[in-house]
């Protein structure tokens, strides 16, 4: 038996003792139709028309992103076309 294995046996009997919790069924029920309640009001709340300043941000920022990305990608290949002189 080598080290490793002596250590897995101990945390195998370590872990043997340890018990498995159950929620109380009515918390659980309780926790469930809350968290139902806040999806329901978000789904409603996403579903409402957007403000035009909102639609303009959600078109503008991946232009943005996607433009830093490009940016970035240049300014790699530069720095590898002088790193590698081609």
């Amino acid at each position: 038996m080598t080290t490793d294995d002596s250590r897995v046996d101990s945390s195998m009997r370590e872990l043997s003792v340890v018990t498995v919790h159950a929620p109380d069924p009515a918390r659980a029920a309780r926790i469930a139709a809350r968290c139902h309640a806040v999806m329901a009001s978000r789904r409603r709340a996403s579903l409402t028309p957007a403000p035009a300043r909102a639609a303009w941000r959600r078109c503008l920022e991946p232009v943005l992103v996607g433009g830093l990305c490009v940016v970035f990608l240049f300014e790699v290949l530069a720095r590898a076309i002088r790193l590698y002189g081609f």
